[in-house]
């Protein structure tokens, strides 16, 4: 931005929409329909905290946690409408929405362990202990890197410099990203051509009704939640302010209508609502003892067992 800009607090004929990190006014109707749903969405998770606390709880905090941080981004995108030089909201939402997609990436990495459980780890080259902490730990390692990197971006405007180095940082943390979903996506599809291998496409068409849906569901936030992380690359290649940042209708379907999809979906498919097949049984698919079913109860199992 040029120094005349520099002290722009509201639209004037000396500090145009135009010379703003956006360059647009933020569409009122569709970023408060997108921050109206989050807000439901993240509601519904509440409810779900509670009535599956002792199954389900990690998954539920981490999609309530996403579900609200993108609610609260939207709301920041609102108040740009209102005025585009908001300073104090500029920052909120970049951030918000940046690193938002994180907690629901990790609530998707919490149900692999208990598939694993479900279908046998015999079928996988990871280890069943693999198949969640460290997908998780990795998915917070890229959180923080978005965090940092997006509040540093977010100063451009008065330090291009440290801007840059924030932009650059946030690009790594989305990439990152990008590549631990992509791994966690390979190992799956081996997991279930393993599967498919030793006893035939038949046992995914026999399975429940409800566990069906839930792994259809589970496998769409997914595909919609790397699809989202994907864009942001280029987008924030091009720099803060730069040509894919400028374009609403862009950020609108390939950021905000994709993880709109993944986070309903996630609520209306709850694992404790359709994946009841692998959180009451105590054998897994094949009849052998699976005593650690169920993410949360495998976890205790385990300390208990310490």
């Amino acid at each position: 931005m040029s120094d005349s800009t520099d002290d722009c607090e509201a639209v004037s004929p000396s500090c145009p929409v135009s010379a703003t990190i956006y360059g647009y006014t933020p569409n009122l109707g569709g970023n408060a329909f997108y921050a109206v749903v989050f807000a439901i969405c993240a509601l519904t998770q509440l409810y779900y905290i509670i009535r599956f606390w002792r199954l389900w709880k990690v998954f539920s905090i981490m999609t309530f946690l996403g579900c609200a941080g993108e609610c609260c981004g939207y709301i920041g995108r609102l108040f740009l409408h209102k005025n585009p030089w908001n300073g104090a909201a500029l920052p909120i939402q970049l951030v918000l929405l940046m690193v938002a997609p994180s907690f629901l990436a990790a609530a998707l990495y919490t149900t692999l362990r208990t598939l694993v459980q479900y279908f046998g780890p015999e079928h996988t080259r990871l280890p069943a202990r693999f198949w969640t902490w460290p997908f998780v730990t990795a998915d917070l390692i890229g959180f923080f890197l978005q965090c940092g990197g997006g509040v540093m971006a977010a100063t451009a405007e008065k330090n291009p410099s440290l801007g840059s180095i924030g932009n650059t940082i946030m690009i790594f943390g989305v990439s990152f990203q990008a590549v631990v979903m992509a791994l966690a996506g390979v190992l799956t599809v081996d997991f279930t051509l393993r599967i498919g291998r030793r006893h035939g496409a038949r046992v995914f068409v026999d399975l429940p009704k409800d566990l069906k849906t839930f792994l259809l569901a589970m496998m769409a936030a997914f595909i919609l939640i790397l699809a989202r992380c994907i864009y942001r690359i280029p987008e924030m290649a091009g720099g803060v302010g730069g040509p894919l940042m400028r374009k609403e209708a862009d950020f609108m379907i390939f950021d905000g209508l994709m993880i709109l999809l993944a986070v309903v979906l996630q609520s209306a498919v709850h694992p404790g609502l359709f994946a009841g097949a692998m959180q009451d049984c105590t054998t897994n698919l094949y009849g052998s003892k699976a005593p650690l079913v169920g993410y949360e109860r495998s976890e205790s199992h385990e300390l208990g067992q310490a």
